[in-house]
């Protein structure tokens, strides 16, 4: 009986010993799982703590503080490769945009003296492809300050309706070039809002341009506007075999497919999804069927 009575105590001990171990792995394993869930949800940058009871634990935190300090360097050098990119491209575009600025300036000059109708032609080539150069290179070059300039938004009223109408009338050469007839939904009062000129005025002019650019059909432009701010919505048709991802449309360098890619830098909407960030607005691209459509959502400012 006294044996058992032993037996018995020597279990209930080694019973309540694991009970505690248990009790205290469940602790370690929930405390774990907090600091992970602060790295995860960027609340914190702190390492794992590594004073575990459980050895294993602690190894298995000792992993992941080697895993996640590797992965730290590389987001740092993928950071530092992205600003010496853009600085690169920033410095690059800004020295050929002078050089480049001198040849159109002497072909301009070259038109004005007598020659020949062959050799006419043969400058109007190297003019368009000098112009078209200095477009990709400005487009390099105006990505880069945007991406890499911390400058402050300067706000003030504007008529956003009025830029609009003056921009579709500059686009309208364009247009009737491409045989496109836009159909234009307007509010018919003036359209305020409190925002960055030279920011609205390249985002609307990068979004209309693009949508008679690569459209395959007449565009339609609607603009209304809340107390909250303005909605621009510009749609265009695209080809019936185009393989164009309109969630892939604001990623740098996306021309999309051979339908799009007609010597663009695929910059255009990378610009505008910047520029409308720094504004505090949004912008999303909807595919449907063969229409594609964009939709600006600016605030009021006010």
């Amino acid at each position: 009986m006294t044996y058992l009575y032993i037996v018995i105590g020597v279990l209930s001990v080694a019973l309540i010993v694991l009970l505690y171990r248990y009790i205290r792995l469940k602790s370690e394993i929930r405390k774990i799982s907090g600091q992970l869930e602060e790295l995860v949800s960027d609340n914190s940058e702190k390492m794992l703590d590594i004073s575990f009871v459980d050895k294993e634990l602690e190894r298995l935190a000792g992993l992941f503080n080697q895993y996640n300090d590797k992965q730290r360097q590389i987001v740092a050098g993928a950071i530092q490769d992205e600003d010496f990119l853009k600085d690169s491209v920033a410095n690059i575009s800004h020295d050929l945009r002078t050089p480049l600025t001198v040849i159109l300036g002497h072909l301009q000059l070259i038109a004005k003296t007598d020659l020949t109708q062959e050799q006419k032609e043969r400058l109007d080539i190297v003019n368009n492809k000098a112009v078209r150069m200095k477009e990709l290179v400005d487009t390099f070059y105006e990505y880069s300050l945007v991406t890499t300039s911390n400058a402050e938004m300067k706000h003030e009223k504007l008529n956003i309706l009025n830029m609009l109408i003056d921009l579709i009338s500059d686009c309208a050469p364009l247009m009737d070039k491409k045989g496109i007839t836009p159909q234009i939904d307007l509010p018919e009062h003036s359209v305020y809002i409190y925002s960055d000129r030279n920011a609205i005025d390249r985002i609307l002019q990068n979004l209309i341009t693009n949508s008679i650019r690569y459209s395959a059909g007449d565009i339609s432009v609607k603009l209304t506007s809340n107390d909250s701010g303005i909605v621009l919505s510009v749609a265009n048709p695209i080809p019936k075999d185009s393989e164009l991802d309109p969630v892939r449309m604001f990623d740098r360098f996306y021309t999309g497919d051979s339908s799009r890619n007609s010597g663009g830098t695929g910059l255009g909407l990378a610009v505008v999804k910047e520029l409308t960030a720094k504004l505090g607005g949004t912008i999303t691209a909807n595919r449907e069927a063969d229409q594609l459509t964009i939709e600006l959502e600016l605030p009021s400012g006010n």
